[in-house]
């Protein structure tokens, strides 16, 4: 994906704790389970329309009708394989890497803030929603049969209605009333609150990832302060688990 995204002139971004990663560890932070990307909506957008793989990866997108995200999610289809609880597209796919697009809000903080509640309660629905399509009885055992995922079944008719409500959120987060305002946020997976101004997204540099050089953001330590505060201080060790482990199980094919 940073391949592709040099050779076509689309700057992106580590994010989150993949970006902690990069700054604090040269990589994954030690209990970490994933690779967080952002771009700009218009960046995005572009990636959206252009990505291709030679390889056997594939990209899942909002612009996919078998996609139940607002963002975007370049797959593995070939070596590895996720069981979840909380499906979010029609394929079967392995390991992935997520990609956050930025998207206009208001300049006023209070009004993005009621604005962010309203699409934060929205995902939610959409997150429990996309839960009534998991299968109960699936042999990749988490133990005995899961009886919410049933009740999900029922109170969300198997989750058919999903998709519809992902495209209805995708209208909302990339509202034009916001266009020409000077902040952003990510909106498309509302469970980090952001209040950024757009200039901090109009350059970049790298840092070492794992033994590679990955795009950033150059005010990435202002982001992350203002997301996480003193990011270089280490979590509590109860925290130190991986966020997914509990609805997610990732396996290698044979």
């Amino acid at each position: 994906m940073h391949d592709f995204c040099v050779a076509h002139d689309i700057p992106y971004s580590l994010a989150y704790g993949t970006l902690i990663g990069a700054v604090r560890h040269k990589g994954f932070i030690p209990w970490d389970d994933d690779i967080d990307i952002i771009m700009t909506r218009e960046n995005f957008d572009r990636f959206v329309r252009e990505y291709q793989s030679d390889d056997h990866f594939k990209l899942v997108s909002p612009e996919d009708k078998n996609s139940f995200l607002a963002f975007a999610r370049v797959c593995d289809m070939k070596d590895t394989l996720i069981i979840t609880r909380s499906p979010w597209s029609n394929y079967t796919t392995g390991i992935w890497i997520d990609i956050f697009p930025m998207d206009s809000i208001s300049d006023n903080e209070e009004e993005h803030k009621k604005r962010w509640k309203k699409l934060s309660r929205s995902w939610i629905i959409t997150v429990i929603s996309r839960g009534a399509k998991a299968n109960p009885f699936n042999h990749y055992k988490w133990g005995r049969p899961n009886y919410m995922i049933m009740v999900k079944k029922v109170l969300f008719l198997n989750g058919i209605f999903v998709r519809r409500s992902i495209e209805r959120f995708i209208k909302r987060i990339t509202s034009p009333k916001y266009a020409d305002s000077a902040h952003c946020a990510q909106l498309a997976c509302c469970d980090e609150w952001g209040f950024y101004e757009k200039k901090d997204f109009e350059e970049y540099t790298t840092l070492e990832f794992e033994g590679h050089q990955l795009m950033v953001i150059k005010e990435y330590d202002k982001v992350l302060r203002l997301l996480y505060g003193d990011y270089m201080q280490l979590p509590p060790e109860k925290d130190q688990i991986p966020k997914q482990s509990h609805y997610i199980r990732f396996y290698h094919k044979e």
